[in-house]
């Protein structure tokens, strides 16, 4: 039976410089920790990690170990490079991390071989951590491709992999090949509840980091079989789902709204227009 996990996808404060603003950042971190949810994925996507320097990088999962005290706290230590991927191992380690996620290498293209050679090293210097796969090929241009993760769950360490931007029918290929007990998580927010049906184990959700209410009431409608209940609550997460439309930049506007000092952007996302913000606005006190 699936668990339904619900890992939030955490965004980062910036001050108006551009600076990561700690404080700010906490304040989110605090939400997420009193939201209900499993646990929390740092320094990922929408974290904007590609924007972020090593030692900011680092500080920022010293941060979360210590505000998610008692929950599940997944950080985030790829990049381009294993040189990089190695000083975040070592950040993580120091923060006191037992779980990460690694993106498989991007910008230039990588063969399989050349991406199974990468997670190898990796999970020999990161022994003693849980390991999971990151898989995005919209971002990295790394195809996600079936029979290389089938050969990366047998490396000791590897646990699980996030599979952002793709169908249900690609997770359900994968459970179908996949050990038991290796963990399959899904970054599509608006498939959380048809996700345990395809194989997921959950969802790592960066819409549940501004609007957790939904998420946490399907799952608990899903761990009890409430079909009615579940019915319904997909047209709550239809709806913050296509409002904050996958934007760190959105998402920091909620905490805005609900009165969190959480600052700009870093990366050159658009800000929410005056729409957009009005529509967040109705569903704070709904949703947050």
């Amino acid at each position: 039976m699936p668990s339904h996990d619900i890992i939030t996808a955490v965004p980062l404060a910036f001050d108006e410089q551009g600076a990561v603003d700690l404080e700010g950042s906490r304040r989110i971190l605090e939400y997420v920790a009193g939201s209900g949810v499993q646990g929390a994925l740092v320094l990922g996507t929408t974290g904007e990690f590609p924007a972020l320097s090593i030692e900011e990088r680092n500080a920022v999962a010293m941060l979360s170990v210590e505000v998610l005290t008692g929950m599940r706290v997944i950080v985030h230590v790829g990049a381009a490079s294993r040189y990089e991927v190695s000083q975040l191992i070592a950040g993580a380690r120091a923060a006191g991390a037992t779980e990460i996620a690694v993106l498989t290498p991007y910008y230039l293209p990588a063969p399989p071989d050349e991406v199974y050679e990468f997670f190898s090293e990796v999970v020999a210097e990161a022994e003693g951590l849980d390991v999971y796969v990151y898989m995005f090929e919209a971002r990295t241009g790394i195809p996600v491709d079936e029979e290389l993760i089938v050969r990366l769950a047998d490396l000791a360490g590897i646990v699980g992999v996030k599979v952002s931007g793709e169908s249900l029918d690609l997770i359900s290929s994968f459970r179908s090949r996949l050990p038991q007990g290796f963990l399959i998580y899904t970054g599509s927010d608006g498939d959380f509840a048809r996700a345990g049906a395809a194989g997921a184990d959950g969802v790592i959700s960066g819409v549940a980091s501004a609007f957790a209410t939904p998420f946490v009431r399907m799952r608990d409608a899903l761990l009890t079989g409430d079909e009615e209940q579940i019915s319904q609550l997909q047209a709550d997460i239809d709806e913050v789902v296509e409002a904050v439309d996958g934007s760190p930049a959105r998402m920091r506007a909620v905490h805005r709204l609900a009165g969190r000092a959480v600052g700009g952007r870093r990366m050159p996302i658009p800000e929410p227009d005056a729409a957009v913000l009005a529509r967040l606005e109705r569903a704070v006190p709904r949703f947050h």
